[in-house]
């Protein structure tokens, strides 16, 4: 599920680069828009209730995803799409710590060890000191903090909530706050006929990954399942070269192998003391 979720996302940030020159807002409504239109029949077909068990959670869960889409698609449209995509990998260290305090997984000093060699990764593809452009660099170290919480958050609806109903909720709830500020901000570009066919195409691709992440979080531990996200970093830079020719310095190439490597050492840590318990 995180594989297929992995290959859905580095597409989807593709097509965001892409539709770099449309409103943050239209670009997150298209990408809202598959799921308001395809979940809800299956839900009724299915006879599971729309509106889930634990709606405090859910709505929490949605407000702060509506905020982490904000930074990612920010960070994708304004800089180099790797580093954006690689900086988004920390979340998994942040989901770790989270993990530990809100789910009870167990955390150790080895695992705060790997954190600060990603950490060092993130600072060689940020480099402070080096340029004055790194606002959009904080912005996605932003939400990828907020992506441990809305990635704990999915973990822990697991016991409560069928999968469909977390991801109707994020795209209802999303894609009803862009429409809004679209609304009010009135700058809406009317789309071609190619870019509405890539809009609808981005959401079906969100739609696909939003799924596949939710399920993959229910099956397992959410320590165990977050290493697989670094596989769109690999995706990703693969398609930036191929489409936008876009080669990464050999800093933000330095800084992401110490996050792969980092994320790699905590999830045979981790995998190694899942066959302790």
């Amino acid at each position: 599920m995180m594989i297929i979720a992995t290959i859905c996302f580095s597409i989807m940030v593709l097509l965001v680069k892409y539709l770099r020159h449309y409103p943050l807002a239209e670009i997150i409504f298209f990408r809202s828009l598959a799921i308001m239109l395809i979940i809800p029949p299956i839900l009724k077909k299915n006879k599971i209730p729309f509106l889930g068990n634990n709606r405090f959670l859910l709505i929490v869960r949605c407000l702060i995803s509506g905020i982490i889409m904000a930074c990612y698609f920010y960070t994708v449209t304004v800089m180099n799409l790797t580093d954006a995509i690689t900086l988004k990998q920390l979340s998994p260290f942040f989901i770790i710590i989270l993990a530990s305090i809100w789910l009870g997984e167990k955390i150790t000093l080895k695992q705060y060890v790997i954190f600060i060699i990603a950490f060092m990764g993130a600072l060689l593809i940020i480099k402070p000191g080096f340029r004055l452009d790194i606002f959009p660099a904080m912005i996605g170290i932003i939400g990828a903090m907020l992506t441990a919480g809305s990635h704990v958050a999915v973990r822990n609806l697991r016991l409560t909530d069928h999968p469909l109903v977390i991801v109707n909720y994020f795209g209802y709830i999303i894609g009803l706050m862009s429409l809004g500020i679209l609304l009010l901000q009135g700058n809406f570009i009317f789309p071609d006929a190619f870019n509405i066919f890539i809009l609808f195409l981005l959401g079906l691709v969100g739609l696909g990954a939003q799924f596949a992440l939710t399920k993959a979080y229910q099956l397992a531990p959410a320590k165990l399942v977050s290493f697989y996200l670094y596989l769109e970093i690999i995706f990703g830079t693969f398609l930036v070269i191929l489409f936008f020719r876009e080669i990464p310095d050999i800093f933000s190439i330095f800084g992401a192998l110490l996050i792969i490597a980092s994320g790699y050492l905590n999830y045979k840590y981790s995998k190694k003391e899942g066959k302790k318990v």
